[in-house]
């Protein structure tokens, strides 16, 4: 959900239905998908962004 988010396929006001829709298509292959992204951490990053955070914020709990 937070790839989504940061790939600009949802908004926070988005952000319920983007993690139902990661729950619901989660499988064995998941780790696969998100390893595959080539801008995952861009992705992630931008995604924790949206949050107002950014990734030392998250390292800190501060997320």
């Amino acid at each position: 959900a937070l790839l989504w988010l940061g790939r600009g396929d949802g908004t926070l006001d988005d952000w319920d239905e983007l993690k139902e829709q990661a729950r619901e298509l989660r499988n064995k292959r998941t780790a696969d998908y998100l390893l595959g992204e080539p801008l995952l951490s861009d992705h992630l990053e931008a995604g924790l962004s949206a949050f107002g955070g950014s990734c030392t914020d998250f390292e800190l709990g501060r997320l």
